[in-house]
């Protein structure tokens, strides 16, 4: 008998729905091209995104294949996302690390996602987990433009509200 525990059970779903939809793997350049986003492939990259937002590389799948839906909601939904990884996720940065050297489009879409809907004690955080790292030769540039995104983004939303 297999046993299966309900959190990897929900990345079997989603990965498995990922591919009954049809949805192949390619890169954000490719994937840039298709300009349009199709409201039903909206919905479906919405009611997927629940289950990408616990790990890097469920959240790099869903990426890659809902590039073109990276809009309104759906792009406040991969902000929190990403902002959550980093906040209560720190201890997987390097996870993160490896796929931003294998995926650069995705560094670069994540810390982009590191903006003024994210919540100040979120931004700060963040600020405080990234600057953890800026002195390992490995990972600083990564760490530093993290906390650079999210200082940026604290003054945006400081001056948002003012």
């Amino acid at each position: 008998m297999i046993c299966i525990r309900p959190v990897h059970a929900r990345y079997l779903i989603f990965w498995g729905l990922l591919l009954t939809l049809g949805v192949e793997r390619m890169s954000s350049s490719q994937a840039a091209a298709q300009v349009s986003c199709s409201l039903e492939k909206e919905d479906r990259a919405a009611s997927l995104l629940p289950d990408a937002r616990g790990s890097w590389l469920a959240l790099l799948a869903h990426q890659e294949a809902f590039v073109s839906c990276d809009d309104g909601a759906l792009a406040e939904g991969y902000s929190d996302a990403v902002a959550q990884l980093f906040v209560q996720k720190w201890d997987q940065l390097g996870v993160f690390v490896d796929l931003a050297k294998k995926h650069p489009d995705f560094q670069r879409w994540a810390v982009r996602h590191i903006d003024a809907t994210v919540s100040d004690d979120d931004l700060n955080k963040i600020i405080a987990n990234a600057a953890t790292c800026i002195d390992d030769v490995a990972v600083a540039n990564i760490c530093k433009s993290i906390r650079r995104a999210a200082e940026n983004a604290l003054v945006e939303s400081t001056q948002m509200r003012q």
